[in-house]
């Protein structure tokens, strides 16, 4: 289904498994741009195999290519800061025949600890009164790339976003209603885009139907077609690092949220939910459902984990210009499941109780991901919504 290391709508670079020798030109490169900055007299060649790391430990001096403590370091701690590189300066002890040698430990080379400060407390901001109380209910019992059929009416904050296309108008990108004015997506979904984005639909499930009903001939009030009002993105956003990928688009005339299909997604704003664990969530989309291009005109939905960042850190090393951080999610990486292209915007959400009622909770946005969507082993990139509520209330006006 949904299928996006690119953004997931537009043409993205070519990804292959990642193998362990695709890491060694990352390292040499980066070694060598850590020593070539180094005064040449503190380099001397060496043939002694016993050596003191900067930590006092024994170790080996051996070519930096294999020392695999030496590997593992630079693998998790990409993109190496200077604090980085000086600490990797302090293991050289030689240098043979042009390459650089290291005092390679026999155990773990312990990674330098970076505090990564809290989500903003939005729980007294102003415009808190924006976004409704009663949100991301689920209605029903409980596809993206081999994914299944959404359940009738399961998820109606879902939004598709039309482009002017030289076949007319066309969808491909999602968002999510927040409330009645306003859409959250991504910002490569707004920004430098291939075709003018003309308008958002709301209330959609089965793009093939103009009515759609259940198999018990329940049918849904009419989609909402809603031209554009305005297009807010972070001044931050940088598309070439995909960082600070998220975006509001308001609509020009209210969401009439009365309808059965048009309900507003729940944001993590409460500190019982902003600061909960999740293990897994729900993707939603009506993007490709496989590599070559298939598509299914019904909302698709797919069960993704969530991963710690590091793994997408090790997916992406070949990318080097992803810089990742606290303010994404690393989400699926397992073979045939996966947002696909046509997803961007999307929401990963997480079923939660709260409000005693069962409730979804916005945690993503689908940013980028390798170009075969579902390839095992390299997940998916998310917008982490957490990081960005201030951004989001102060941006919202009545």
């Amino acid at each position: 289904m949904p299928c996006g290391d690119l953004p997931r709508h537009m043409n993205r670079g070519h990804h292959k498994p990642l193998e362990k020798f695709w890491l060694l030109p990352f390292i040499h490169q980066e070694v060598n741009t850590v020593f070539t900055s180094s005064s040449p007299s503190e380099f001397y060649t060496t043939t002694r195999k016993s050596c003191s790391t900067p930590d006092g430990k024994s170790g080996q001096c051996i070519p930096i290519l294999e020392c695999q403590p030496i590997i593992d370091y630079v693998n998790a701690e990409k993109p190496l800061t200077p604090s980085v590189r000086t600490k990797l300066a302090r293991y050289t002890c030689g240098v043979q025949d042009g390459v650089t040698k290291v005092c390679c430990p026999s155990g773990k080379i312990q990674v330098l600890t970076v505090e990564i400060p809290p989500p903003p407390d939005v729980t007294g901001h102003k415009n808190l009164h924006l976004l409704p109380e009663e949100c991301g209910l689920i209605f029903s019992g409980n596809k993206i790339r081999n994914g299944e059929d959404a359940e009738f009416n399961e998820f109606p904050w879902m939004a598709l976003l039309s482009y002017k296309t030289a076949n007319g108008p066309d969808f491909q990108c999602g968002g999510t209603i927040i409330n009645d004015h306003y859409i959250l997506t991504a910002a490569h979904c707004v920004v430098n885009v291939s075709f003018p984005l003309i308008s958002v639909r709301v209330g959609e499930y089965d793009l093939g139907s103009k009515v759609d009903c259940s198999e018990k001939d329940e049918c849904l009030p009419p989609v909402q077609d809603l031209e554009i009002e305005q297009i807010i993105y972070p001044e931050d956003y940088n598309v070439t690092l995909y960082a600070n990928d998220i975006a509001l688009i308001r609509v020009a005339s209210k969401i009439d949220l009365t309808r059965e299909n048009a309900h507003p997604i729940c944001l993590p704003i409460l500190e019982e939910v902003r600061t909960r664990e999740f293990n897994k969530g729900i993707v939603t989309g009506w993007g490709f459902t496989d590599p070559q291009g298939k598509t299914t005109d019904v909302l698709q939905k797919v069960t993704l984990d969530s991963r710690k960042l590091s793994i997408c850190k090790n997916a992406y090393v070949v990318e080097p210009a992803i810089k990742l951080n606290h303010k994404q999610l690393c989400i699926g990486g397992i073979a045939k499941k996966d947002s696909c292209r046509g997803d961007s915007g999307g929401p990963f959400h997480v079923p939660l109780h709260f409000n005693e009622e069962g409730r979804y909770v916005q945690f993503g946005v689908v940013s980028i991901g390798p170009l075969y969507c579902g390839y095992e082993g390299v997940p998916g990139i998310y917008t982490k919504v957490t990081y960005y509520m201030d951004w989001i209330l102060d941006n919202l006006k009545p």
